[in-house]
């Protein structure tokens, strides 16, 4: 959950997480809609079905006992060399190293590493400098330290080297400029999308759909029909297009709201419309009560919660 996100945020899934999935066992029985939606709000649903596939490789590779060493551990879907390094030495107490972004900045700082961390030759340097430094003894204790001290005093813009424990031994603070290190890549300037949904109506109920598994984005969620806008094209137009590609003809009625979303380094902007089906339509329509039961990304569960906000001031969807 950690994963590029913020522990402010995570704090309230992780116990509501754990609260229905308390055990390794209880997350491989679950069924994948019950586990995207227990993750609503988190974002990078990927992570999600992941989690949930090493969850049930444990189970039926290793009798439902998570592998203590780090080899082991990356044999395991999405688990990757941090994740695994994190595991192993913080839970097992196996001298394994772990590097993440925090831990890129104290290093490259430390030992003032010139170059970019994300790239070779310097991101394999990292990790065989931080193998070097992890101690025989509370493995994990270490590299947790290492990665608070990155947090907490080694940080991005304004570090403060007068805390640090390792100020004296610091390459960069010796040279002036912690804050040029590490030399990391600039990051493209995020693109702006455009994006219309609609919430199509049919006696009391709405259409919501289920994004296909082999989508790139939101697989196996639950979203209402959208589209993401041509350079001019009227978001009314987006509507009525988003409900045709679901084999509807709507009447496009009045805009219900916009919303706002950031997907790694698009910033989209949604705009929703109601509309009332002309005829009989296909589909899968749900009363907005049941909504609560669908696993939906952030801006689609905003949107439901808006209409039933609005249903219960004025009684209709």
């Amino acid at each position: 959950m950690l994963q590029q996100t913020q522990v402010k945020t995570v704090l309230g899934h992780y116990a509501r997480f754990l609260e229905r999935f308390p055990t390794l066992s209880a997350l491989a029985k679950a069924r994948d809609a019950d586990v995207l939606h227990a993750w609503q709000g988190l974002g990078y649903y990927s992570r999600a079905r992941r989690l949930h596939a090493a969850a049930r490789a444990v189970r039926q590779r290793h009798g439902g006992r998570i592998p203590h060493d780090r080899a082991t551990l990356l044999e395991l879907p999405g688990v990757g060399a941090y994740s695994a390094g994190a595991v192993a030495s913080i839970a097992f107490g196996e001298r394994v190293p772990v590097v993440d972004g925090n831990v890129v900045r104290v290093l490259t700082r430390l030992f003032a590493l010139r170059g970019d961390p994300g790239r070779a030759p310097l991101k394999a340097r990292l990790w065989e400098l931080a193998a070097e430094l992890v101690p025989v003894r509370r493995p994990g204790d270490f590299n947790q330290a290492l990665m608070e001290l990155g947090a907490t005093v080694c940080s991005p813009r304004d570090p403060a080297c007068e805390r640090c424990p390792l100020a004296r031994e610091c390459k960069a603070h010796a040279l002036g400029g912690p804050a040029r290190f590490p030399e990391l890549s600039l990051r493209p300037r995020p693109t702006a999308v455009r994006v219309a949904a609609v919430v199509v109506k049919r006696n009391e109920r709405v259409l919501v759909v289920r994004v296909p598994d082999d989508e790139a984005r939101w697989a196996g969620l639950h979203v209402f029909p959208h589209v993401t806008l041509n350079p001019n094209e009227r978001a009314e137009r987006g509507a009525e297009r988003a409900a045709r590609a679901h084999g509807v003809h709507a009447r496009i009625g009045a805009a219900i709201g916009t919303s706002r979303y950031t997907i790694t380094r698009f910033r989209m902007t949604l705009e929703a419309f109601e509309a009332s089906a002309e005829r009989a339509a296909p589909g899968r329509f749900y009363r907005l009560s049941e909504l609560s039961d669908l696993a939906m990304p952030a801006p689609h569960r905003r949107l439901a919660n808006a209409l039933a906000e609005r249903t219960a001031t004025t009684g209709s969807p």
